[in-house]
């Protein structure tokens, strides 16, 4: 060690150098790194190696609003040089540390000696000891553990409003140690009683530790009760969405019954037809025999063309292929799905159809000379399945990745869809490009 160190400053040295740490800490524990601090991770310890020595240098001067100024610069520095502040909540535990470390370093320092009403504007360090740093050390270790375990890093922004009153509470108290350091410096404390003073720096301290708990719990409670709107909501939403669906799919449902009965019906009469057109025809009745014939043929039902082998999930592609052809839609289709499944049918055939009824529906905005849906899926122990569809300029994408609507009553199929792959822990990718749209979906089916 350099020989112009002396024993209580090599103690602060290393006081500090725990200070730095504990920041770092902090910092990492609260808060996000930057884009350009995660590729370039190498120089973030000389940063707080030079914040170290900042202040290292300033306490050293021995003057208590410098050593207040260093310390409160130690912390934000490196904090918004490495990491990103969204805001003023995210600055709360350090707010609880300046006054639980400013209490325990006024407590520590009037016992030990080296504060008092005598000194002057000074700090006196020469007579810290190792005992005293030894504590003062172990108690910061404590309280940064203590905060970083309790105080939440998840904020709500409807709570950080409604407790931003409480957040002063640290901060003036920051505000009286201050004031109460300045004029025990420039000894206008006459008759300075030590113990009046101490007890009155405990009391800000539990009454910070009060508060403390006061805004974890109420943002917790907050979050929690946010969570239970957003889940009944979802699930109101949910419900809406199937009860919507198993509707549609009962109206189809019973319109390929009503196309059954009439096939049978029809199977039932062609007996006596095919007898009235024998004898027609065995009679010369060319004519009539023809008319008989194309008004009967015109009857027949249409057959739904086979995409796959699961009944209901052809259904649906039958249905939405049939619609996309009266819009003029081009169509391509390839199609492997098996009879039986792991997953429910039904909602597979829900989210199919809202796919092919979002790519129907964009498909419609152009020309009917660009509007084209491809539909691929095939099963290898999991679905997969990719639609593409033309669309007029590019689909909007959320963070998230997922398509959205300001339209008023859209991006419910989006959310049904989105509910059933996390449901069977699938996944599902949007691709927006200039007028094409690509969904991709695995299904652990």
């Amino acid at each position: 060690m350099n020989a112009w160190l002396t024993g209580a400053e090599l103690l602060l040295g290393v006081g500090d150098l725990l200070t730095v740490y504990l920041f770092g800490y902090m910092h990492r524990h609260f808060f996000e790194k930057r884009h350009w601090a995660e590729r370039h991770e190498r120089f973030l310890p000389v940063i707080y190696f030079l914040d170290w020595c900042i202040l290292f240098a300033s306490n050293l001067m021995e003057i208590p609003p410098l050593n207040l100024a260093a310390m409160i610069s130690a912390y934000l520095l490196p904090l918004f040089v490495i990491y990103g502040v969204k805001r003023f909540r995210d600055l709360t535990g350090f707010f609880f540390y300046m006054v639980g470390s400013m209490v325990m370093e006024v407590f520590l320092g009037i016992t030990s000696g080296y504060l008092n009403n005598e000194m002057g504007f000074r700090t006196q360090y020469d007579l810290l000891t190792p005992q005293t740093a030894l504590l003062m050390n172990l108690m910061e270790i404590i309280l940064v553990i203590l905060i970083c375990r309790f105080g939440g890093r998840e904020k709500d922004e409807k709570s950080d409003k409604m407790i931003l009153l409480l957040m002063a509470m640290p901060i003036v108290s920051v505000m009286l140690i201050i004031v109460d350091m300045f004029l025990l410096g420039m000894g206008w404390y006459h008759g300075f009683n030590s113990g009046q003073y101490l007890r009155t720096a405990v009391l800000l301290v539990v009454v910070n530790i009060a508060v403390f708990a006061v805004i974890e719990k109420y943002t917790a409670m907050m979050n929690h009760e946010m969570e239970l709107v957003q889940e009944k909501a979802k699930l109101q939403s949910d419900a809406a969405m199937m009860g919507m669906a198993a509707q549609n799919m009962k109206d189809r449902l019973l319109a390929s019954e009503t196309v059954i009965r009439r096939d049978r019906l029809m199977r039932h009469d062609r007996r006596h037809f095919e007898s009235l057109l024998l004898q027609l025809l065995e009679d010369g009745k060319t004519e009539e025999a023809c008319k008989y014939l194309k008004e009967r043929l015109a009857l027949e039902p249409q057959t739904a063309e086979k995409y796959c082998d699961n009944t209901m999930v052809n259904a649906v592609i039958s249905h939405y292929i049939a619609q996309a052809g009266k819009e003029e839609i081009r169509t391509e289709v390839s199609v492997h799905i098996p009879v039986s499944l792991a997953v429910d049918e039904m909602e597979l055939s829900i989210t199919i159809s809202n796919l092919l009824e979002n790519a129907i529906h964009a498909c419609r905005k152009l020309p009917e000379s660009e509007r084209y849906l491809k539909l691929t899926a095939h099963y290898k122990s999991q679905l997969l399945m990719e639609i593409e569809n033309s669309c007029s300029g590019t689909v909007p994408l959320n963070q998230d990745g997922h398509p959205f609507s300001n339209e008023k009553n859209h991006g419910v199929g989006t959310r049904s869809v989105l509910a059933f792959v996390e449901k069977t822990d699938g996944e599902i990718q949007y691709i927006a490009s200039e007028h094409r749209f690509i969904v991709r979906m695995i299904i652990n089916a």
